[in-house]
Formats: C-alpha cells, sequence, structure tokens
C-alpha cells in the first residue's frame, strides 16, 4: 500500500486572515504549481492572506494576488513554517475554509515527520526504559493516520491536529527519544486481512479494554477486542498504577442540571445522525405530550441500565422533567461532562453512579469509575508499565491488536 508523498494535517478553520513566515527564505506558490509568485525573505518578512469570496487573498514582499489557495514553502527543507509561536516542518497551505467564512491553515509534511510531532503529545515524555512503549505508540499512530488518510477530504486535509485524531504539535519541543522510536520504527505498521488496522489508543483503560462495537456506533473487528490488562489470570492490570486507575467525580444536583441542559440535547442531535440512530436505538420516551427534548428541566434520576463486556456503561437512563434520555456507550462521558470543566468528560465509561437523595429528593450525584479514555486498543499506560518490565514493542502491540500482524507499508 503505497502513500501520498505529503500528509495534510489540519491546523486551524475559520480563521479571519493568517500572517506566516518560516524560519528562513521561502516561496509563495499556487496549490499544484511550482510557478513561484513571491519570496519570503527572511523570518521579519510575512505572508498575509485573507478571504476573497470562494478564494484567498494574499500578500508578500510587496505583491499580492488572489488564487484558490496559497502556499508558503521553504526553499531550504531543513527550515520550518512558522505561525504565532508554533512551528512546523514541510510547508503551509492556506484554502477557504469550506462550507463556511474564514480560511483553513493546513500543515503539509511527510509520514515520519508528522509522528514526531505527535508520539510525546499522545504517550508523554519518558525515560530510556520506556522506549518500547514509544516505540508501539509511534507504530500505533504511524497505522492509525495512514488507515485515515482521506477521512476528512470534505474539510480540505487528512487529519486533524487534535484530540479528534491525533494531538500534533509541529517541530516545538521535540523529544529525542520520541523520534528515537520513530525512527526505529519506520515504515512499521499494524494490518489485519491485508489492511491496516483502525488502530485506537487511549490513556488507561482501567484494566480491561473495550469491544469497539459495544462503545461505539462502528464494526466489529477482531483485532479490537475486551480483553484483561494483564499477564495472567489473578494478576494485576499493567495500567493499575496510573493515577486515574481509579477516579471520582461529584456533582450538585443543580450543577448536575446545568450541565444536563446543553449535554442531552447535544446527545440526541449527536446519536440522530445516520447509522448511529440504528445502533443507538430508541433514546428518548417523553414524559407527556408537549414534552421538549431540547429542554430537560429538572433532573429526577440516573440509572445505569446495562454494562458492556468490559464493565462500561453500555446504556445510562437519564429522567427529567421532559422524559427519559437513554444515552448509550462511551458518549456517556460527553453527557456527565465534569462540573469544574477539567477534564472537558468523564474521564471513562467505566463507572458505577452513587444517588444521595435528601427528603425524598435527589441531592447529589458521583460517579466512581476506573481509567482514562474509551479503552479501546492500546492503553497507554499499561504499555508504559510492561516495557519497563522488559516487554518489547512487538509484544505490547500483540497484546493490546491480538491478531493484527506487523507489516512495512510502500513509500516510506
Amino acid at each position: 500500500r503505497g502513500l501520498p508523498e505529503l500528509l495534510a494535517v489540519g491546523l486551524l478553520e475559520g480563521q479571519v486572515d493568517l500572517s506566516l513566515t518560516a524560519t528562513g527564505p521561502a516561496v509563495v506558490l499556487a496549490p499544484g504549481s511550482t510557478a513561484v509568485l513571491a519570496r519570503v525573505p527572511s523570518p521579519a518578512s510575512h505572508l498575509v492572506v485573507r478571504r476573497a469570496g470562494n478564494n484567498v487573498r494574499w500578500e508578500a514582499a510587496g505583491k499580492s494576488g488572489v488564487a484558490s489557495g496559497i502556499r508558503l514553502q521553504p526553499i531550504d527543507p531543513g527550515h520550518r513554517v512558522l505561525q504565532g509561536d508554533s512551528e512546523y516542518r514541510g510547508e503551509f497551505l492556506v484554502i477557504p475554509t469550506p462550507d463556511q467564512g474564514g480560511l483553513t491553515l493546513i500543515n503539509a509534511l511527510d509520514l515520519e515527520s508528522y509522528l514526531r510531532g505527535v508520539v510525546p503529545w499522545e504517550i508523554g515524555r519518558h525515560q530510556e526504559d520506556k522506549l518500547a512503549a514509544l516505540e508501539a505508540q509511534a507504530v500505533a499512530a504511524r497505522t492509525y493516520t495512514i488507515s485515515h488518510l482521506g477521512a476528512r477530504l470534505d474539510r480540505g486535509f487528512d487529519v486533524f491536529a487534535s484530540v479528534m485524531d491525533q494531538v500534533y504539535r509541529g517541530s516545538h519541543d521535540e523529544d529525542p527519544l520520541c523520534n528515537q522510536a520513530v525512527e526505529s520504527t519506520r515504515g512499521l505498521i499494524l494490518a489485519h486481512a491485508g489492511e491496516p488496522i483502525n488502530a485506537y489508543y487511549s490513556a488507561c483503560c482501567g484494566g480491561t479494554s473495550s469491544h469497539i462495537e459495544e462503545v461505539w456506533p462502528y464494526t466489529a473487528q477482531p483485532y479490537l477486542k475486551s480483553r484483561s490488562d494483564s499477564a495472567g489470570p489473578g494478576q494485576e492490570p499493567f495500567c493499575s498504577q496510573y493515577r486515574y486507575f481509579n477516579w471520582r467525580e461529584t456533582w450538585t444536583v443543580s450543577q448536575l442540571e446545568q450541565v444536563l441542559q446543553t449535554t442531552l440535547p447535544e446527545y440526541l442531535a449527536y446519536i440522530g445522525d445516520g447509522s448511529r440512530a440504528s445502533w443507538a436505538g430508541p433514546v428518548f420516551s417523553p414524559a407527556g405530550p408537549g414534552s421538549d427534548p431540547d429542554r430537560p428541566g429538572a433532573l429526577l434520576d440516573l440509572v445505569i441500565a446495562g454494562y458492556t463486556t468490559s464493565g462500561r456503561v453500555a446504556q445510562l437512563d437519564v429522567t427529567c422533567d421532559a422524559g427519559t434520555y437513554r444515552v448509550r456507550g462511551d458518549r456517556t462521558r460527553w453527557v456527565l461532562k465534569p462540573p469544574s470543566g477539567n477534564p472537558a468528560i468523564l474521564r471513562s465509561a467505566m463507572f458505577e453512579v452513587e444517588l444521595t437523595r435528601r427528603q425524598g429528593r435527589l441531592a447529589e450525584v458521583a460517579a466512581r469509575g476506573r481509567g482514562y479514555g474509551h479503552g479501546i486498543g492500546l492503553c497507554q499506560a499499561g504499555a508504559l508499565a510492561m516495557a519497563e518490565q522488559g516487554y518489547t514493542f512487538r509484544q505490547i502491540l500483540a497484546h493490546y491488536y491480538k491478531g493484527a500482524r506487523l507489516t512495512v507499508v510502500d513509500g516510506l
């Protein structure tokens, strides 16, 4: 399976204008052209871009023009492109943001350079005894990227530079050991039935990984199954020392009601889209005629109606004045947002609820849980512990993606 020469990473969307430069001399080009429109001689000079109808207007070094998009490319590939304080390998592409106003900033670069800006931000910076985990993360991130090529084409790029895909922060503060992990696994991906796998990963599985089809409205995959995160029966999970292996979150009833006024309507809008609706089944039962699901009202009760194979919440029934909302799988984390906003969503769907009532009325809600993230595929906390115990990156990947095989991708 071959690769495109450059990967397109979406950095920003809907920007009113952009001011871009490079760490050395750079040229301004039109998309798909080698003809030089202008030169940016030094970091003190800038390419300024604004929206012009369905095109972009650019200005640089006393020259200007209008084009469908515009590129900024360093003359020396060793130099970086800059936007504000952020620095990136490769080049910039600016296009009109599809279906809305403003501009989209894209970083076009080769896959291995992209991974240097992903691995340290996804799994962290560690000592050499954790190198095998960094290598496993590099393979997982490379595989994820290849399996998602073109998934965001309607936005003009391949992947987001955020948790929507993988956190990517360019060449700023790259980590030497993470770079070593990328290089030592160069070209290696995981495949099943001849195709790159969906190599999902999360911070901590809480001791048991997830069946993907029980957590998300996705097709079951043989390499993404629920399994114990341990070396064998009766042994401690590899991830058991992670700081959020156990956690507890609490809300007063008024705090949670305030959260639910936004998150429950958002959930209904999300789950009603396409294949998600058939996966979720009925998601709202009105309390009576005229009930408005977009106005939940007071919280009356929360009941966990079922658990997944891995012990995560399969269905959470939230009863409010408007009626009962049936929240499925991992979306429980988006509905039960912590009152502090930190983290932005509940750490895991592996939780139990504790309700406190006073004089027969709900007063406080607590969630007592384990793990951090969706729990599908590689558990980063477990991988780090496995590396420390002497497992190789191949053994780590075999543990978390059972049945997937390492292979070399063409073009690297």
